[in-house]
């Protein structure tokens, strides 16, 4: 690190001490109760530590009540609300708000609006996704608006369009959209193009199905718009 962004740390650093935290001339602090202001970020915090670095906030713990995020990266701790706009996510809780961008990797979130980035695992409880990629994890509930899903638990929520490549599907509503391959345990088909994988059980109203005449795809049961069992697939109706 040069002697500019030194002194310039140095700067911020005395300028963020509070009654409630401790902060070193390095940028570096231990509960630390206040407002972050850095390299395009600025946000409410409480109890946190954290460092100042050369490439945004390296966030360890605390809570984040509010503000803007950007070009960050994030070990543990909780979100309550905010904009994250850029950087990468490891470890902790998001209750709200809403991610623009960005690499998520482990951790819990609860709620919130998921615009656009790289989901690699995690559990994700609740809230909108809008568009991004989802490569490994769980998915409790919620609404997926669009978006490409490589991999991963889905346990049950609204499909409503994008691409599946594959995963485990246990329950939900599927709209349109895609499926290349997986695993698909119930839940209701409305519409989409099926190319392969397997199904297992639920109910088939209208859609496209291309798989299953071949080997890794195959419909083990399922029931029509109407209700009635199939043993075959929908191509055979």
């Amino acid at each position: 690190m040069n002697k500019r962004i030194a002194s310039e740390l140095k700067r911020i650093a005395k300028g963020l001490i509070s009654a409630d935290g401790v902060a070193d001339t390095k940028g570096k602090y231990k509960n630390f109760t206040g407002t972050i202001l850095w390299q395009g970020s600025q946000g409410k915090v409480i109890q946190a530590t954290f460092e100042l670095a050369r490439n945004g906030i390296v966030w360890q713990d605390g809570v984040w009540e509010g503000g803007v995020l950007y070009e960050g990266t994030w070990y543990g701790g909780t979100w309550k609300n905010g904009i994250w706009e850029k950087g990468v996510w490891h470890d902790g809780t998001w209750r709200d708000g809403t991610w623009f961008q960005g690499a998520w990797k482990d951790g819990i979130w609860e709620n919130g609006v998921w615009e656009s980035g790289t989901w690699r695992g995690g559990m994700w409880k609740n809230g909108t996704w809008q568009d991004g990629f989802f490569d490994g994890g769980t998915w409790m509930s919620g609404t997926w608006k669009y978006g490409t899903w490589k991999d991963g638990d889905w346990v049950k929520g609204t499909w409503r369009d994008g691409t599946w490549y594959d995963g485990t599907w246990q329950d939900g509503i599927w709209y349109k959209g895609t499926w290349v391959d997986g695993i698909w345990h119930d839940g209701t088909w409305k519409k989409g193009n099926w190319e392969n994988g397997d199904w297992k059980g639920g109910i088939w109203k209208d859609g496209e199905w291309y798989g299953g005449t071949w080997e890794g795809g195959k419909w083990k049961s399922g029931k029509d718009d109407y209700g009635v069992e199939h043993l075959d697939s929908p191509d055979n109706w």
